[in-house]
């Protein structure tokens, strides 16, 4: 981490700034140095927290074993699509997304903010910090926090970075509560600054009893499951719902990448090497997700969830007599030599990922369902079965499912069983749906320890994922013997830690390591 002492701030070009002649004048002192506001680089802090849900989301679900491709190779650029080799990676998106982008940007702004009173700009800043560290330790796991920025960076370890995070976020509500971000009239922040509430900080409060709710969760089922562990996620998520609004980046303007969602058909890597396109075009749904999720049946091609066709188009080729339907493969298995890519569906027929899409941060749906989860543990199951109804309700609205057909779904208990029924592999199933696309999605498979009817993980007697599997042609010299050994983490950025601190590297265990790929998160439960 010793590069991130040569962190300067990031500025790219969105659409909301001016040009360069309505802020810098013709006779400038070039060795004078340049003092950039809060309000340029705050924007650039926001469209940065869009880019990390991305790039999280995007390794994601292919390592939650939600979408595969059509190849079949052990090794590859892309090891979580394929054999998960990623000591052979040259570089991850997350770990520089959060340090040299977000990070740097947010770190100057806070600085910024408290030198002139600014306290608006002070609690978004720390904000958006906060979700993209506790993102990125979920991702990564020890990480430097108090002495990131600092002449000596160092790792710190995971339990210790949340008991920061905890102890931020208690000190954020309080920030927001007060008249000094409320009132503030010191540097207004409208749309053009804030595209997400056009700072609003109300709303901005409700993210932060979100992001609380979603770190308490982590307690689950690991760590603490007590009653009063469980209200005290309830009431942060309750008290976010109490006049919520998605905090939704909208991609409403821009004159380059930063025009369309990166999730849309015309994605371009931004920055080029450092990001990565989302390639949807070339993405396989998983028997797992299609069969296992969903519920489609192949013979008769019914399907139970009415968000299947919402979720992706079913192709075929008439011409060729080839039938429409929602093909998938097992992970990593490879499509038949026979088989064309345009006979599988298209994963750009969704509301979720067309060029205006929007990127929402934390989502009332996850909010539903992170009620439902702590409910269920804290033995409220009438509360649980109605926010798990509420949860499957905010998504296929977000879908645009039909009302009637979202109806007749929640109203069947063969599907959406009522409180007497409830297990936590109904709730955990529906949460794996709705966060398609989204952060969640392989954090909760890792809280449940990927709970399958093949490694007899069980949840209060229940098998969370069944049918779940492992992808085929894993890297053998990492991930060949055990059938039931999944990936926890990722490696530390190649380009960047391995680069410049090896020898922190090796102290954690983590340089060229497989074993460190292996091994849970605190919140996690070893295989």
């Amino acid at each position: 981490m010793k590069i991130l002492k040569y962190i300067l701030i990031v500025i790219i070009s969105l659409g909301i700034f001016t040009g360069c002649d309505d802020f810098l004048g013709d006779n400038i002192d070039p060795d004078a140095p340049t003092v950039v506001t809060a309000d340029l680089v705050m924007p650039v802090v926001l469209f940065y927290a869009a880019l990390e849900n991305y790039d999280h989301s995007e390794y994601g679900v292919y390592l939650s074993q939600c979408l595969t491709t059509a190849g079949r190779s052990q090794t590859g650029a892309h090891a979580y699509r394929s054999g998960w080799h990623f000591t052979a990676m040259n570089r991850h998106p997350q770990w520089r997304r959060h340090y040299f982008d977000l990070g740097a940007n947010a770190h100057n702004i806070i600085n910024y903010a408290e030198e002139e009173g600014s306290y608006n700009y002070l609690a978004l800043s720390r904000l958006l910090r906060l979700l993209s560290i506790q993102q990125t330790t979920d991702a990564f796991g020890p990480m430097a926090v108090t002495t990131a920025y600092t002449e000596d960076p160092q790792f710190e370890s995971q339990e210790s970075v949340y008991e920061w995070m905890e102890n931020e976020v208690e000190e954020l509500i309080q920030l927001f509560n007060s008249a000094e971000v409320s009132q503030t009239t010191n540097r207004p922040m409208g749309q053009g600054v804030d595209r997400v509430f056009g700072g609003d900080m109300q709303k901005w409060k409700q993210v932060a009893f979100a992001i609380k709710a979603r770190i308490l969760l982590r307690n689950l089922p690991n760590m603490n499951t007590s009653a009063s562990t469980c209200n005290n996620i309830i009431s942060a998520a309750e008290t976010a719902l109490n006049g919520w609004e998605d905090p939704a980046y909208k991609f409403d303007g821009g004159s380059s990448v930063e025009k369309n969602c990166m999730w849309g058909r015309t994605n371009r890597p931004v920055g080029g090497w450092e990001s990565r396109s989302n390639d949807l075009d070339g993405a396989i749904p998983t028997k797992f997700f299609v069969e296992d999720i969903m519920g489609f049946n192949s013979s008769d091609k019914t399907y139970d969830d009415p968000r299947l066709p919402y979720l992706m188009k079913a192709r075929g080729d008439a011409a060729s007599g080839i039938d429409t339907t929602f093909r998938y493969l097992e992970s990593n298995s490879g499509m038949s030599a026979t088989h064309k890519l345009e006979w599988y569906p298209d994963m750009y027929e969704s509301a979720l990922t067309t060029d205006q899409s929007a990127i929402v941060l934390l989502s009332e749906g996850e909010l539903h369902f992170i009620i439902t989860e702590a409910a269920y543990w804290a033995g409220d199951k009438a509360k649980a079965a109605d926010h798990l109804v509420k949860g499957i309700q905010y998504h296929m609205e977000l879908l645009s499912v039909p009302a009637e057909e979202t109806d007749a779904y929640v109203s069947n208990p063969d599907l959406v069983p009522g409180s007497a029924n409830i297990t936590l592999s109904h709730i955990m199933k529906e949460k794996y749906k709705a966060m398609y696309l989204q952060i969640e999605q392989w954090t909760d498979l890792r809280r449940y320890a990927f709970s399958n009817d093949q490694n007899n993980i069980n949840y209060d007697n229940t098998v969370i994922y069944p049918g779940l599997r492992r992808p085929h042609n894993l890297y053998e010299p990492h991930w060949g013997g055990d059938e039931n050994v999944w990936i926890h983490r990722i490696n530390y950025d190649p380009d960047t830690e391995e680069k410049y601190n090896p020898t922190k590297l090796e102290e954690l265990g983590a340089y060229q390591s497989a074993e460190w790929l292996k091994k849970p998160m605190i919140w996690g439960r070893a295989n």
